[in-house]
């Protein structure tokens, strides 16, 4: 459950993995079309991750310490996934050219 930032009302997210559902997110309570903002920290951490695999090959307490992290990271990341945050999602621009289909030599 997240927070709609309009209402402030809880509302039911899809699993992450699920594009389609997340195309078509909108609060029950508000009607507001909604999106999710992109995770905070999983760039970072996965840079972090990707810096530790070298460090494990430097002995045996690295080796551990890197494991550790990795699995403290994987965690983090897990959780930054399953607890998404909402925002708005921004109207659909105007389109430049109409199609005007009556008849207009009346």
């Amino acid at each position: 459950m997240a927070k709609c930032p309009a209402c402030a009302r809880d509302v039911a997210t899809p699993f992450f993995l699920r594009v389609d559902a997340w195309r078509w997110l909108t609060c029950p309570h508000c009607a507001a079309r909604l999106e999710r903002k992109n995770p905070r920290w999983v760039v970072a951490l996965t840079s972090f991750w990707l810096a530790l695999i070298p460090l494990g090959t430097l002995g045996h307490k690295y080796a551990i310490f890197a494991e550790a992290a990795m699995a403290v990271i994987f965690v983090l990341i897990l959780v930054e996934f399953s607890r998404p945050q909402l925002q708005l999602r921004k109207p659909l621009p105007e389109p430049e050219v109409t199609l005007n289909l009556e008849d207009s030599t009346k």
